[in-house]
């Protein structure tokens, strides 16, 4: 599944990623929506641009992979999983 982020508010960015049934989800245009992948599993989610704070907390086995910055408590309280940057 494809988002492309641009505009959209980090409620909606994360419930769009949460409700797709595509294990595999690329996000274009990521500005600072926080939250992304919190608590996910299961999953390998390709970000494009610079999440917002809290990225991958409690994840729990997704792989995140980032080209562009992450912010502060990146992958704070992490269960399991990869964040790449």
């Amino acid at each position: 599944m494809n988002i492309d982020a641009r505009g959209m508010h980090f409620s909606d960015l994360n419930r769009v990623v949460r409700e797709s049934s595509d294990p595999t989800v690329r996000i274009d245009h990521c500005v600072g929506q926080r939250y992304i992948a919190a608590g996910s599993e299961d999953r390998f989610v390709d970000i494009d641009g610079t999440p917002g704070n809290a990225l991958g907390a409690y994840l729990n086995g997704s792989i995140l992979r980032v080209a562009g910055n992450v912010q502060d408590a990146t992958g704070d309280t992490m269960n399991a999983g990869t964040i790449v940057v």
